[in-house]
């Protein structure tokens, strides 16, 4: 799933022109918010933004340190407390 760093966002609108879908990237605020609910992982946003704003779920820093990406799944890699492996 794609995320939009806030940040590097400039409002150009250049993702609502090529995604697929009607709703699932808005402009809230002058920055673009995709719909999660909606999006179809297609990718076609990410090709298109100008300032490389529209990033994959594994560049995202929430979700850093979640197993299976989202809070209250458990700890990600290196959160445990195990030995990890080949130390035993």
């Amino acid at each position: 799933m794609p995320w939009i760093d806030q940040n590097k966002c400039i409002g150009c609108g250049a993702c609502l022109g090529v995604c697929p879908v009607k709703g699932a990237i808005k402009l809230e605020n002058g920055k673009a918010s995709i719909d999660q609910a909606k999006c179809i992982k297609c990718g076609k946003c990410f090709s298109v933004c100008p300032q490389q704003a529209i990033r994959p779920n594994s560049e995202n820093p929430l979700l850093r340190g979640h197993r299976f990406g989202g809070p209250g799944f458990g700890p990600g890699r290196g959160l445990g407390r195990g030995l990890g492996r080949g130390r035993r």
